[in-house]
C-alpha cells in the first residue's frame, strides 16, 4: 500500500504546496481528501470542516499571513472566535481569509514593543495595545460584529478588568494604555474618558456598557456563571416530570427535612440527639453552634406559610427571601454574619464560587431567568443550582439552596425533596460535575427526581412507619459505606 502523503489523524490539516496538484485532484476524486479553503486540505472527511479549522486556526492563519499581530476584537476576547470573526494585522494580504466557520479580517500591520508572542509564532496585542485599538469602533457586516469592540462592549471589557484584577493592576493598565496610545500617535485623552466612565469618576460621560453601568451599581456579575444557568435552563425546558403531591399531613417530614439537610453539610446528630435539640428548644451544650443549625433549619421548614413564600417575578425579592432564611439558619452563628453575603471568595475541592463582588449581580441575572423554567421540579432544581453555584454567603449555602428549592415546589402545591445521608455523595458529585462542566445538569436531575419520588413515597403521618422506613430504604446509610457494599435507595 502507497504510504500517505499527508497526515491522516482526525482534524488534522496540510497545505497545497506540500503535495502536488496531479495527487490533490486524485485524493479529492476518490474521497479520501476534502478542500477546507483555498490551499488548505485535509484528510479527515469525517469531522465538519469549521470543526478542523477551529482546531488548526493559527497554524492556517500563519501560513498566509506569517507577520499577523492579533488585534482588535479577538486580542480582546483573547484569542476567541467572537461572531465569527478574527482580527489581525499584516501586510501579507488586504482582503478577508474565509475559511469554514471564521472569517479572517485584515488591516495594516504596526507593530508595537508590547506585542508578545502568540501560538504558530504570530505575535499578540497586550491588554492595554488591545484597549487602544478597539477604541477605533467599525459596524459589522452582514450580521457579523465589527473589527473592533463597540464602546459599549469595550467598557464592558474594561470593567470586567476592573473587578478582576483589584486596583492597582487596574490603574497600570490605565497607564500603559496611555503610554501605548502616545506611542501609537492615538489622542490619550480618550483612554482617560473610558476609565473614567467605567470607574465613575467622569459624570460628562457615563458608562453605556450594561456590565459596566451594573458595575459601578454593585450589580456585576459573572459572566461564565451566567453562561452556565442558561446551558441548564436549555436543558430543564426538555425535562417532563410527573408532578408529586404534597403529604396529606406534615408528621415527621419537617424533622427529617431539618435533619437530613444538616448532615449532608457534616452536622452531624443522632436522630435521637436531633429529636431533643428540636423537642425541646435546646442545643446541646459542648455543640451549641451545630444545635443552632438544626434547630435554624427546622424553624425554615416548619412553618407552612414561611417556607412555602417565593417571588419567582421579582428576582431581587427571592435574594431577599434566601438572606432571609440563611439569617434564621445561621442565627447561632454570628462570627459568618447570618444573612450577609460573603466578604472572601470560597471554594470546595477544585471549586472557587463567585467573587464576592459579584455575588448579587450573579444571582440577580440568574434568577431573572427562573420565570423560563417550568414551574415544579425543574424551577426548583434550576433555583437550587444558581444558589449552589454562586455560593453567596461564608457558610449554610447547601441548606439555604435546598431551602429555596422546596420552597418553589410548596409554591407549586408539590411534595418537598429530602436528599437522605445514603445519596450524599451522589448529590455532592452531581453538584460538582454542574459546576466542572458549565452547567450540565445530566447527573444532579437523577438525583434529584429520585429524591423526590423517595420523599413523596415515605409515610411522613406515622413515626414507627417512618422509623422502619428509613431502615427498609437503606435512607441512613452513609454514602460511602453504601458505595463499598453496592447499597442504593430503594424506593418504599
Amino acid at each position: 500500500m502507497q504510504a500517505a502523503r499527508w497526515p491522516m489523524g482526525p482534524r488534522t490539516i496540510f497545505f497545497s504546496s506540500a503535495v502536488s496538484r496531479p495527487t490533490l485532484a486524485q485524493g479529492r476524486k476518490e474521497g479520501r481528501i476534502i478542500r477546507l479553503a483555498a490551499g488548505v486540505w485535509s484528510a479527515d472527511v469525517h469531522s465538519a470542516p469549521a470543526d478542523i479549522v477551529a482546531e488548526n486556526l493559527w497554524q492556517i492563519i500563519a501560513k498566509f499571513c506569517s507577520d499577523a499581530i492579533i488585534v482588535d476584537r479577538t486580542a480582546a476576547r483573547g484569542g476567541l472566535v467572537d461572531g465569527g470573526i478574527v482580527t489581525v494585522a499584516t501586510d501579507a494580504r488586504t482582503t478577508p481569509l474565509e475559511l469554514p466557520g471564521v472569517t479572517v479580517l485584515v488591516r495594516a500591520r504596526v507593530e508595537h514593543p508590547s506585542d508578545t508572542p502568540w501560538a504558530a509564532e504570530l505575535r499578540g496585542s497586550t491588554p492595554a495595545r488591545a484597549l487602544v485599538d478597539n477604541l477605533a469602533e467599525s459596524r459589522g457586516r452582514n450580521g457579523r460584529p465589527g473589527r473592533t469592540l463597540t464602546r459599549a462592549e469595550l467598557e464592558d471589557w474594561v470593567a470586567q478588568k476592573r473587578l478582576a484584577w483589584g486596583a492597582d493592576r487596574f490603574a497600570m493598565l490605565e497607564r500603559d494604555a496611555v503610554k501605548v496610545a502616545q506611542d501609537l500617535n492615538v489622542d490619550p485623552d480618550p483612554v482617560r474618558e473610558l476609565f473614567g466612565a467605567v470607574s465613575g469618576t467622569t459624570a460628562a460621560t457615563p458608562a453605556r456598557g450594561e456590565f459596566a453601568r451594573a458595575a459601578l451599581d454593585g450589580r456585576a456579575w459573572d459572566e461564565r456563571r451566567v453562561r452556565m444557568f442558561a446551558t441548564a435552563i436549555g436543558q430543564l425546558q426538555e425535562l417532563e416530570a410527573e408532578p408529586l403531591g404534597p403529604p396529606p399531613e406534615d408528621g415527621e417530614l419537617p424533622f427529617y427535612e431539618a435533619y437530613f439537610s444538616n448532615y449532608i453539610e457534616g452536622t452531624e446528630f443522632t436522630i435521637e440527639e436531633a429529636r431533643e435539640i428540636i423537642e425541646t428548644q435546646t442545643p446541646p451544650a459542648r455543640r451549641a453552634a451545630d444545635g443552632h443549625d438544626i434547630l435554624g433549619t427546622h424553624r425554615c421548614v416548619v412553618d407552612p406559610i414561611g417556607r412555602a413564600t417565593t417571588t419567582d417575578d421579582d428576582p431581587e425579592a427571592v435574594i431577599e427571601l434566601a438572606r432571609s432564611r440563611h439569617r434564621t439558619l445561621m442565627v447561632g452563628r454570628p462570627d459568618i454574619g447570618p444573612g450577609q453575603f460573603k466578604d472572601r471568595r470560597n471554594r470546595a475541592g477544585a471549586t472557587e464560587f463567585v467573587d464576592p463582588d459579584l455575588v448579587y449581580g450573579t444571582l440577580l441575572e440568574g434568577l431573572r431567568l427562573t420565570s423560563q423554567v417550568p414551574p415544579g421540579l425543574c424551577r426548583a432544581v434550576y433555583v437550587m443550582s444558581v444558589i449552589s453555584e454562586v455560593h453567596p454567603f461564608t457558610d449554610g449555602n447547601g441548606r439555604v439552596g435546598r431551602l429555596m428549592m422546596n420552597a418553589e415546589l410548596s409554591a407549586a402545591g408539590l411534595c418537598r425533596i429530602v436528599v437522605p445521608t445514603v445519596l450524599r455523595n451522589e448529590y455532592i458529585a452531581a453538584l460538582r460535575r454542574f459546576s466542572s462542566h458549565g452547567g450540565d445538569l445530566a447527573a444532579l436531575i437523577p438525583v434529584m427526581s429520585l429524591a423526590w419520588r423517595w420523599t413523596a413515597a415515605m409515610p411522613w403521618r406515622d413515626r414507627a412507619a417512618v422509623d422502619a422506613q428509613m431502615v427498609a430504604t437503606n435512607a441512613l446509610v452513609d454514602s460511602t459505606d453504601a458505595a463499598d457494599e453496592h447499597l442504593h435507595l430503594v424506593l418504599p
